[in-house]
């Protein structure tokens, strides 16, 4: 009487209890690495509240489109136009295309020293007139800051006569070189300074140029409601701090 009572118990027990979440590294999340310090945060919360393990993958913009043709994701963030291409190719599950955020451009200048005026768009002209040496991102890949920066530049007439000391630069070569006191300034995306330089301040309002960032489901995803999940944590209200704290806007 006793067993039968027992084993009652067990299976009531059992049926009670919440299942157990999948397996171990279930989701794989590829995105550019523009968006990865927020992600990094978004991941964490998102393993720590549904115990769904994700196996990220961060790359500059010309390696995600090279990475999702040749490997399967089951989540994918990266840049409007870029997830155009990608939707284009039928790599989007139907319906689960979102907006997730946007990040502007920042300067950068050399830790210990003052920070020029940016408050205005004629400060900010003023800036970088008087700069020595000034590193920018290459405009020749595709989707990247470089092309925000050119277009930034030449919105402010300043295209021609930066020529000869608007360099392009690597993301963390340039940041080094800044730091180094090689570079007076440089522009890169916001989110994608350095703690090892000095955050001077975005490009003034009248002047920004912003990259805006899309998140979905691979087409070829398995990962059925987990991705889901995911995708709907990098594009929700919740996460809207993890995306601030890194100097982007959650859209």
């Amino acid at each position: 009487m006793r067993s039968i009572l027992f084993g009652s118990v067990c299976i009531a027990l059992a049926a009670a209890w919440p299942a157990a979440p999948a397996a171990a590294d279930d989701i794989t999340l590829i995105s550019v690495g523009a968006v990865k310090g927020s992600l990094d945060k978004i991941i964490a919360d998102f393993t720590k509240e549904t115990g769904h393990k994700v196996k990220y993958t961060a790359g500059s913009p010309l390696m995600v489109p090279q990475k999702l043709k040749a490997e399967v994701f089951d989540v994918v963030v990266q840049s409007v136009p870029a997830m155009d291409d990608y939707e284009k190719d039928g790599g989007i599950k139907a319906g689960t295309r979102v907006p997730a955020a946007r990040g502007g451009i920042g300067v950068a200048i050399r830790q210990g020293t003052t920070a020029p005026d940016l408050s205005s768009a004629d400060a900010f002209k003023k800036a970088l007139l008087s700069a020595n040496a000034i590193a920018i991102g290459d405009p020749a890949m595709p989707n990247g800051s470089g092309v925000l920066i050119q277009r930034i530049l030449a919105e402010a007439g300043l295209a021609d006569a930066l020529k000869a000391k608007a360099k392009v630069v690597g993301l963390d070569p340039g940041q080094e070189q800044i730091a180094k006191g090689e570079f007076e300034l440089g522009m890169f995306n916001i989110s994608e300074i350095r703690t090892f330089v000095k955050y001077a301040g975005p490009v003034p309002a009248p002047l920004q140029q912003y990259t805006n960032y899309d998140v979905a489901v691979s087409a070829k995803s398995t990962a059925g409601e987990p991705a889901a999940a995911l995708a709907k944590m990098i594009a929700g209200k919740g996460s809207a701090e993890s995306w601030k704290a890194t100097g982007m806007e959650p859209r």
